[in-house]
């Protein structure tokens, strides 16, 4: 983070504290959002806006569709996507690179229906066993370009198994695959960000890919050009950087 947009988050921070309450002029914070931090925001969300009397208003989209919106000009007050994604939009204009911050990384893993058969996934062999024997795959569409269902079809296809496996494939949308696993019932087997796995009802986590075929996507954050840098905004970057929210992050397997 540069040092004005340091200097603004800890005078924000600092007048909280100081106040003791929330600011005089709330405001609603626009925030566009990859799907990895649905289950976080679900933890922290009435905390942040109790806290400081601001309204969140969270969209939650694959990267892929998210750098599409940004590309068509909507606006939103802060985005936070992978890392990757964020300095590719940067590079475009689109995201302050000033403003960028990286807050956790996350991993590829895998869901079944809690008391339902759970698969060994430590190896290769392991996982090549476990997909072939699952009567439904579920993962997000790589269409949409989500970097865990991008990165699930690869794997795939690098194992050899693309054409096996399509006749009993389901896409999720993205952010909903551990749901759509479950209402598949026994014998589904859900891939996706560990963080939209991890205490969800109902789900049973596997475990994460084999190191050999794992991919950590970092998270970042950052302030679109187009919109003004907004107090509220540099309050929610500051309380993304809190104890509370860190141990959230760590607790949804990040």
């Amino acid at each position: 983070m540069n040092s004005r947009l340091s200097l603004a988050v800890a005078s924000s921070a600092v007048a909280l504290t100081l106040l003791g309450g929330p600011p005089a002029a709330a405001e609603e914070i626009r925030l566009l959002s990859a799907a990895a931090l649905q289950s976080v925001f679900k933890e922290i969300t009435d905390d942040f806006e109790r806290t400081s009397g601001h309204k969140l208003i969270i969209t939650y989209r694959t990267m892929g569709a998210i750098t599409m919106r940004l590309r068509g000009g909507e606006a939103a007050d802060l985005v936070i996507g992978s890392t990757p994604s964020m300095a590719t939009l940067a590079k475009e204009g689109k995201i302050d690179p000033d403003s960028r911050m990286t807050i956790g990384n996350v991993g590829v893993g895998a869901v079944v229906p809690v008391g339902t058969p759970v698969p060994r996934i430590a190896s290769v062999e392991d996982f090549k066993r476990a997909l072939l024997a699952a009567k439904v795959i579920v993962y997000a569409d790589p269409e949409e370009g989500g970097a865990a269902g991008i990165h699930v079809a690869r794997v795939i296809d690098r194992l050899g198994l693309t054409e096996r496996l399509t006749p009993k494939t389901k896409f999720g949308a993205g952010g909903d695959v551990t749901e759509v696993t479950l209402a598949q019932g026994e014998g589904a087997l859900g891939l996706t960000q560990i963080s939209e796995i991890v205490a969800k009802p109902g789900a049973e986590f596997v475990g994460p890919l084999p190191d050999e075929l794992q991919n950590y996507t970092g998270v970042t954050l950052g302030i679109p050009t187009a919109t003004r840098p907004s107090e509220s905004a540099r309050t929610l970057i500051e309380f993304l950087q809190s104890p509370r929210t860190t141990a959230v992050l760590e607790a949804k397997g990040m």
